[in-house]
């Protein structure tokens, strides 16, 4: 578990570089501390400066250059501090009190022991996704978060999970915090490695082009969304600062090659506007682009605007600095296309022939214009691309490309550029610089998922398109598959917490079948959804009539009873009626006498407002039966 615990230790040395540079200390002073540390750590107290700078490695995991190490030495703890003596080459402590010196090495021990806090919820994130992690794996885990961390390709197995990680912590305050500290601590640690003259950090001396790609040029214009757009800004706020009576000593321009591409982009747009093509949903500049657009004159528009917002930042073509292009710094050459084809297909990636040509063009081009010499420092390089593709810095760092580790390559991207720049302002033209979205965790690990999510899309809409064309998918199909992709598109900003899941489901997916099984089953359950309401209905229709005829049987059997009722109590009245007058008469009147008194006074009964009583409650209660019928 040792390479573990090198992970650890390195992510708290950065982490305590930052924090001590922070404190108003210079670079020797900050490197003079950890070499303090370093002693009381190993109880040495004599070496020599290749074993100061060896001590520095092993105990931190720190690579700092000798000569930087040599001049600490004896610049601070020699003359200054008066804490060594030299003795030939040798340092000796001379100041006992050192020894008793502990609060750098109790301030890197809790930065080390949170660190371990934090790769141990890492593991128990992903081991809720993958199941448990042997040792192996969690050393494979932490290498890929550091290198995440720092800038480095990640191992991409993990990548990934790296990124939901963050993101799903993103309203965890003290960890975001705790890994924005390694962002910027390493951002100093590594101006420091990289600087032949650690007195020059301070500030930017040097002419610099930047060109731009054509991703980074379309969030400038901000059709790539708010975070990519805020990216830039960052960087453009920087390049701005750094000026020598009064001229900007960095400027930013593009290649041909980035203009032919956005040239084209905005022709495709009007073919999609005129509904002659269909829109890569991987492309969220192109979305951006057409939303709103009704005819081919408002694409136009949006590209008026878009070389607008390009100028207002001073953004131009940069071919008139290139004069000739001399043979011996063009790298196109001895079969380098078919290698890198080879390569490419060797790995399972897609080679797109066109993209190569442009890419390696735009490298010779930055070869002639530093006249072929790669291995100044950064600041002194003079120029260099600066590109969102993968793919570009992939040729960048190739070993066929870049010939000796210690060049600066052809290409980078704005991350390094932004970082490195703020760097050198923070504690020099602008102390009070905010700190760039590059340095955030957060903002780092949509992109990457942003850029993962829309390369997944791209490959799957590629595919739905070449089946179209053989016709393995039918037109209905193939319009779903694209549409559902769409969905799917998210500009970085956009991907929270909330978002991880649905994120991680589609990554895991390999092809479009299971959007069409996705719809098939959809349907199939709309369909039985739809079996089951008409039988439902059937059912009920069938209860319904059964309910109403009770209602009506109950209602003329209700109506019988009150009709035999009422004539029975008329015929009951005058039959005691007669009586009573027979009783009354003394038979004095016979019974016909006395019928012909009593049928006279039959017509005086309004026999038809009875009638009509009877129909009137009648109906009513048929009318409140089926009022509870509707209500059940």
């Amino acid at each position: 578990m040792e390479t573990r615990m090198d992970e650890r230790t390195l992510l708290a040395s950065v982490v305590l570089f930052g924090e001590l540079y922070d404190s108003d200390k210079d670079i020797y002073d900050v490197i003079a501390e950890f070499i303090k540390a370093a002693m009381i750590f190993e109880n040495k107290w004599a070496f020599n400066t290749t074993e100061a700078t060896q001590l520095l490695s092993s105990v931190f995991g720190l690579s700092i250059p000798e000569a930087v190490i040599s001049t600490t030495l004896r610049n601070r703890l020699l003359k200054r501090d008066h804490l060594l003596s030299n003795n030939n080459g040798l340092f000796v402590l001379a100041d006992e009190r050192l020894k008793q010196s502990h609060s750098v090495n109790q301030e890197f021990e809790s930065l080390k022991n949170k660190q371990s806090d934090i790769l141990e919820s890492l593991y128990m994130y992903v081991e809720s996704k993958e199941g448990d992690l042997t040792d192996e794996d969690k050393i494979k885990l932490a290498k890929c978060f550091s290198d995440y961390l720092f800038g480095n390709e990640p191992l991409k197995k993990y990548a990934n999970y790296v990124s939901y990680f963050i993101i799903q912590n993103q309203n965890n305050s003290d960890l975001t915090a705790s890994l924005n500290a390694v962002r910027e601590g390493f951002v100093m640690y590594n101006a420091v490695r990289y600087t032949p003259n650690v007195n020059d950090l301070d500030s930017w001396k040097k002419k610099l082009v930047i060109f731009l790609d054509t991703e980074y040029l379309f969030a400038a214009a901000g059709f790539n969304g708010t975070l990519y757009e805020q990216l830039f800004k960052d960087l453009y706020n920087l390049t701005n600062e750094v000026r020598q009576k009064g001229e900007r000593l960095i400027t930013l321009k593009y290649f041909d090659e980035s203009e032919k591409e956005i040239d084209k982009f905005f022709y495709v747009a009007e073919l999609i506007v005129d509904g002659k093509t269909s829109i890569d949903p991987s492309k969220t500049a192109m979305i951006s682009i057409v939303d709103g657009c009704q005819c081919k004159s408002d694409v136009i528009a949006k590209k008026a605007l878009f070389y607008s917002r390009l100028n207002s930042y001073g953004i131009t073509n940069g071919e008139s600095l290139i004069s000739n292009i001399d043979f011996q710094y063009n790298i196109e050459g001895g079969g380098l296309y078919s290698k890198i084809e080879q390569e490419i297909k060797e790995k399972g990636f897609s080679y797109n022939e066109e993209k190569c040509a442009n890419t390696l063009r735009m490298f010779t081009k930055i070869n002639s214009l530093r006249k072929g010499v790669n291995s100044k420092a950064f600041e002194e390089i003079g120029y260099i691309l600066v590109s969102g593709s993968s793919f570009t810095r992939f040729l960048a760092f190739h070993s066929l490309i870049k010939n000796n580790s210690f060049d600066i390559p052809y290409a980078t991207d704005l991350d390094f550029i932004t970082n490195r720049l703020w760097f050198r302002l923070r504690k020099g033209l602008a102390k009070q610089l905010s700190t760039p979205q590059s340095l955030n965790i957060i903002a780092k690990a949509q992109v990457v998922l942003s850029s993962q999510i829309n390369s997944c899309i791209a490959l799957k809409f590629d595919k739905i398109q070449a089946d179209y064309n053989c016709g393995k998918l039918d037109k209905t199909q193939a319009q779903y598959l694209s549409n559902e992709l769409r969905t799917k598109t998210s500009t970085p900003e956009y991907l929270t917490p909330e978002e991880i899941s649905p994120t991680i489901d589609f990554l895991s997916q390999k092809g479009y079948e299971y959007h069409l099984r996705e719809k098939s089953a959809l349907i199939e359950k709309v369909k039985e959804g739809e079996d089951a309401k008409i039988e439902l209905e059937k059912i009920k229709a069938e209860k319904k009539l059964k309910k109403e005829g009770r209602i009506l049987i109950k209602s003329y059997v209700r109506l019988s009873v009150l009709g035999l009722a009422l004539i029975s109590s008329i015929i009951g009245a005058y039959y005691y009626s007669f009586l009573l007058m027979v009783e009354y008469s003394n038979g004095k009147d016979s019974p016909l006498a006395i019928l012909g008194i009593l049928l006279p006074l039959i017509p005086l009964f309004k026999f038809k407002s009875i009638f009509h009583w009877f129909i009137r409650q009648h109906e009513r209660f048929i009318g409140d039966e089926f009022k509870k019928l509707a209500n059940d």
